[in-house]
């Protein structure tokens, strides 16, 4: 079913928020504000299927406060407000999951361009000709004559 021009369809979530707004500034809402709210944000309500959505949504999200039939006043339901509140937490940890991830493949990729480096320098370290001069020899040499003269075996 096809009731909104709109590229994301959630009438329930647009009917929680604009509940949710008139809940903080302590307005109630009436149905038809409600209708006429939800048609701004693009959704039609032609058929009898779509204006017994509509009829749904209203009874399952809000409360009733007062008032004559007709004319009665509504306020976003405890049960709605937690859904709108469990959604916002869900929608953050998959912003925040992602972000993660992003970060992970980050750090993976900057851990293997070290590890290339350090293999790098270390096999460029071993490759690489070592020559010890007689002077350096020599004091080599001296150090481990004065380790046996020390030494009293």
């Amino acid at each position: 079913m096809s009731f909104s021009n709109k590229k994301s369809e959630n009438i329930y979530l647009d009917a929680l928020e604009y509940g949710e707004k008139l809940l903080i500034e302590r307005q109630p809402i009436e149905r038809k504000q409600l209708r006429e709210y939800l048609e701004s944000k693009g959704y039609k309500f032609e058929t009898k299927e779509e204006e017994r959505l509509r009829s749904t949504l209203s009874w399952e999200a809000f409360s009733m406060k007062d008032g004559e039939p007709l004319n009665r006043k509504y306020y976003l339901s405890i049960e709605g407000y937690f859904k709108l509140l469990a959604y916002r937490e869900l929608s953050d940890a998959r912003k925040s999951s992602k972000i993660a991830i992003w970060c992970a493949i980050v750090a993976i990729i900057i851990s293997i361009i070290a590890w290339g480096t350090s293999v790098y320098f270390s096999n460029e370290s071993l490759v690489q000709k070592t020559t010890i001069e007689d002077k350096q020899f020599k004091v080599i040499e001296s150090i481990l004559h004065n380790l046996e003269t020390a030494d009293p075996k």
